[in-house]
């Protein structure tokens, strides 16, 4: 997997403080909640799950390989399939995205999550994103409370 994992994701590791990318992906199998999306016998097209913090919320994470733009449907179907599984056992969800992959961005929104904030890290800027279960008849985010008069 490390060896097919996007340009942008290694670089993500590294700015969060991995030095080296095996082991980045040893500590998240361990410490995670983590499912393979892949088309057909060919190579991953994404690993995603739910990292849980100590925190109420789960984490989303999502790695991409370098394949994505050749098998985009595929990954697209898988996606929503992945976030359907999690608000089985899900209220909430959030996920940090670098703000500068727009790309990632716009895939946060398709599948649901609404952007709640920036912070940063590093000095660099990510965008704070919250799903909430849609099956289920509450928001705890304050931001995405509906405002009253």
């Amino acid at each position: 997997m490390a060896e097919n994992l996007s340009s942008e994701n290694k670089r993500e590791l590294i700015l969060i403080g991995h030095t080296n990318v095996k082991e980045a992906l040893y500590e998240m199998h361990e410490s995670s909640e983590c499912y393979i999306t892949r088309r057909n016998d060919e190579n991953f097209l994404m690993v995603g799950g739910l990292w849980y913090d100590g925190t109420k919320d789960a984490q989303m994470f999502a790695m991409f390989s370098e394949g994505l733009k050749q098998n985009f449907h595929a990954l697209a179907r898988g996606s929503k399939l992945l976030v359907n599984f999690f608000d089985q056992a899900e209220e909430i969800i959030t996920m940090s995205v670098l703000a500068e992959y727009e790309p990632i961005l716009n895939w946060a929104s398709w599948l649901g999550f609404e952007a709640v904030g920036v912070t940063e890290r590093n000095s660099y800027k990510y965008v704070e994103f919250v799903r909430c279960n849609p099956t289920k008849k509450l928001v705890y985010n304050e931001s995405l409370r509906p405002v009253m008069h």
